[in-house]
């Protein structure tokens, strides 16, 4: 019985190695292209779930608060631990989940300003 490869549809005999992948089998020259596919598309589900959890409008102020304390005291960890002397693709990818995490703190502190001016009375300036 032979199977064949799900992307290119390459034959495979039962002597080739099993790469298998969500229930799907590959050949030796597709398998690394897929497995790298099916990690970016996870990798994106991830941070899109994270993304929709962090600024969910429901969020009261002081759960956002706390979550600006609470990211702030884990980002001055990560930034204590940051070692800029070794300079690798794991360094490089440290120092951008650091700028990450600056990023969405300041989002949710703009957050709680956009709230807090909302609820603002209106106020008219005269000349």
């Amino acid at each position: 019985m032979a199977d064949f490869c799900s992307r290119c549809g390459k034959t495979l005999s039962l002597i080739d190695p099993l790469l298998e992948l969500k229930g799907q089998r590959f050949c030796e020259d597709c398998y690394p292209d897929v497995k790298r596919e099916h990690a970016a598309a996870s990798m994106s589900d991830k941070v899109d779930r994270r993304q929709r959890v962090a600024f969910a409008d429901d969020s009261s102020d002081e759960n956002l608060r706390g979550s600006i304390i609470k990211g702030k005291q884990a980002l001055a960890v990560k930034e204590n631990e940051f070692r800029w002397d070794n300079p690798s693709l794991s360094l490089i990818a440290s120092a951008l989940r650091i700028l990450t995490d600056q990023n969405n703190i300041m989002m949710k502190q703009n957050e709680l300003i956009l709230r807090e001016l909302e609820s603002r009375p209106a106020t008219v300036k005269s000349k």
